[in-house]
């Protein structure tokens, strides 16, 4: 700009004077700038496009669950789905053995029969009390309708049940939820099931986990 005064000896150059003499100056700043603002706009084109993905592929194996379920029922009556869940509970009380059973110890229901449960979501056995199972699925409610999340290793500690490997990073989410199934409250379906050879127990099922981004 000194420069530019001095060819044109003049103290004060005008406006349109100093940007046709000071424009390149700020090229490598508005490079910088564009680059930025292209870069932030494709990391948010890619993250929307993978929201998109994953929650579509959650959709679809939910459906296909239920689509296999109704079709299980169809095709080989209406008891085929709890003796189903009914064998897979059979299995995992099999694979128990070596460390026992996951007992939840609650004062307040210290008296109350502890049954056998299998939940179809974390494919875990345990016996504990009916009231600490619907109390573990209320509070699994309650933190989707307070924090809008809850993972299925938390949930399992409300059953009293050790998690399983990668539980903290999958469950329930109200977004997704409401969003993609039009659900406000997560169902839990408890049902007895028996087995031929006489084994009972309480199936646990509910909408499938999916995984939190």
């Amino acid at each position: 700009m000194k420069d530019k005064k001095d060819e044109l000896d003049t103290d004060h150059l005008k406006p349109m004077e100093v940007a046709q003499t000071t424009w390149k100056c700020y090229i490598p700043s508005i490079l910088i700038g564009v680059g930025t603002i292209t870069c932030i706009i494709g990391i948010g084109c890619m993250d929307k496009r993978n929201r998109v993905s994953l929650m579509s592929a959650y959709a679809m194996l939910n459906e296909s669950y239920k689509q296999y379920r109704k079709s299980a029922k169809i095709v080989y009556g209406e008891n085929a789905d709890d003796k189903i869940h009914a064998e897979m509970a059979k299995d995992a009380m099999v694979s128990t053995y070596d460390w026992g059973y996951q007992v939840y110890n609650m004062d307040m229901d210290s008296e109350s029969e502890r049954l056998l449960f299998y939940d179809l979501s974390s494919k875990k056995y345990f016996r504990t009390t009916m009231a600490a199972v619907l109390n573990a699925q209320y509070h699994v409610n309650r933190n989707l309708a307070i924090r809008g999340d809850c993972s299925l290793n938390e949930y399992l500690s409300f059953l009293g049940v050790e998690g399983i490997d990668g539980g903290d990073d999958i469950g329930w989410d109200i977004t997704y939820m409401v969003e993609e199934m039009d659900c406000y409250w997560l169902d839990f379906d408890n049902y007895k099931s028996t087995l031929e050879d006489g084994l009972e127990c309480i199936i646990i099922d509910t909408m499938a986990v999916n995984k939190f981004e």
